[in-house]
Order: C-alpha cells, then structure tokens, then sequence
C-alpha cells in the first residue's frame, strides 16, 4: 500500500485510511426518471437543464470546499453514448461511470475510442466476480478504479460485511478484492449497501473497520430509504429534504466518499456535510469523545 492516505483524481482526493479528508460528494445525473430526461426516449434531454445542475453542484463544492464528482447514469448503452458526449463536450474528468451493466459497458468502450484513459473514470459498481464478461471488459480496458457494493440484508452486521469483500466466497476461491487486485485494478472503494434505517448504522460501523483494517476508501448511498418515509399527508418534498439532510450530516461524519442522490439534492447535501464538517472540527478542538 501507498503511505499516501488518499487516492489522486486530478485535483480530487478520496481519503482511505482515516476520514481526515472531507468526503467525496457525488451527484448522480440521467437517472432514470429525472426531470428533464425524455421518459420516451432516454437519448434525448434538455442539455441547458443538465449544464444548470452540473454547475450548481460546482459551485456548492467551491463555496463549501467539500470535493465533488458526477456519477453519469443510464438505461441504454445509446443513452449512455449520448451522455458521455454532452459531459466531455463541457467538463474533464475525472467522473463516475454507473447505469446497468449493458450502458457501462457501451461507456467504456466508448471512453476508449475518444482517448479517455482508464484512470480518469470510476467503474460503478461491482458487487461479485461471476460475471465473467465484466471481468473480461474490466481486465480487457485496464479499469483502474472501481466501486464495490456490498449486497446484504438490513441487519448484515459489520463483521460480515468485511467477510462479504475479505473472504474466499468468490469464484477460484479468492475475495472479491483479491481477484480485482489480479485483474490489475489498483483503486477500490467499499460501497456499505444501504437498504433502511437499520442498515446505515451497520455500513457505519463497517466503514470504520474496512478504513482502519485495509485502508480502503469507504462510503455509501445514505438517503436510498428514504421513499420508505412519503407520505400523502405530508408535504413529500420537503419532508424528505429534511430527512435527507439529517442523514447527510450522520453519514458524513465517517465516509470518504457520499453517493448522495439525484443531483437535484445537491444543496441540502452539501449544506449538511458542511455543517457536519465544522462540527466535527469543534468536537476535535475540544478533545470530546462522543462519535469518536
């Protein structure tokens, strides 16, 4: 292992080892079912909406000093083509790779042909090692970087989640990581799997120990269980913008790195990481123990 306690994207860094670093926040655009995406034909979108929510998320990134990248989503490898073209018409990587299989597949190939290096880009995400086309994919075009979720129940405790990347459970006998590690792919981040309520506060406990034990960049999708809390009495955006921002704050306190949603929440999320952030510090300064 590097003695470095981040992986370099650029001017991004991603902490791994210890949560010194403020976390990664990622915003997820062309999912399906967003606003300005056709329902009818995802390769078609309003591109002055899309450049709007990007450069929001930057411009909170900048105010709050909290790093941030774009996972680009897709349903079809066409979309994805589409998408990846809009992105680097405007933006550099790096970014995040996500959608199916099938449109991260059309992406890599595409990235390929246009001259974007495999290092510049995160592969979202691997969950087992039995698909062996994606493993031909990810050795065949030298995938440098990639997500791996951790799929279990809502009460999967820590010590099983860490067995879930760390045991032999793997085709030829190996951990996920280890056969990642012979494919060559030298960056790996440990994505907890957020099912409920229940199952943040395991992925918590288990991104202490995957960051103490091996080091690895850790984080997760906190506000995925949030839909379980809507309502028809209640005013749905809002009380899930507030939900959202409390999770955010818990969340941040031990991540490297956030999948915090539609990009369309960028402001409760970086607000609340923020907030998290500085309290955080006061906690330090006064050499507290609570959350520590």
């Amino acid at each position: 292992m590097s003695e470095l306690k981040f992986y370099n994207y650029g001017d991004i860094k991603v902490g791994r080892g210890d949560f010194e670093l403020p976390p990664l926040l990622i915003g997820t655009l062309f999912y399906q079912g967003q606003s300005f995406v056709n329902r009818k034909n995802s390769e078609i979108f309003d591109e002055r909406k899309a450049l709007k929510r990007i450069n929001t998320q930057v411009a909170l990134s900048k105010q709050y000093k909290i790093p941030n990248l774009i996972e680009i989503s897709a349903t079809t490898p066409k979309a994805m083509v589409k998408y990846l073209e809009f992105y680097l018409g405007n933006f550099d990587p790096p970014f995040v790779l996500g959608g199916n299989f099938e449109s991260r597949v059309a992406g890599i190939e595409y990235l390929s042909e246009h001259g974007i290096k495999p290092d510049q880009y995160i592969y979202n995400t691997i969950s087992n090692l039995k698909n062996k086309q994606e493993l031909e994919i990810l050795q065949k075009y030298k995938i440098q970087s990639t997500v791996v979720l951790i799929l279990g129940s809502e009460n999967m405790t820590s010590t099983q989640r860490y067995e879930y990347i760390t045991g032999k459970n793997q085709p030829n006998n190996v951990s996920i990581l280890e056969g990642l590690k012979r494919l060559g792919i030298e960056k790996v981040w440990i994505d907890g799997g957020v099912i409920n309520l229940e199952s943040l506060t395991h992925v918590l406990e288990t991104q202490q120990l995957v960051s103490t034990a091996l080091q690895l960049p850790v984080g997760t999708a906190p506000n995925l269980f949030l839909f379980q809390y809507s309502s028809p009495r209640l005013n749905i955006k809002f009380h899930t913008r507030y939900r959202r921002a409390s999770i955010m704050f818990i969340a941040t306190w031990y991540s490297n790195f956030i999948f915090y949603g539609a990009i369309e929440d960028a402001e409760e999320s970086f607000s609340s990481a923020y907030q998290s952030l500085e309290f955080k510090k006061i906690v330090r300064c006064r050499n507290m123990k609570f959350f520590t």
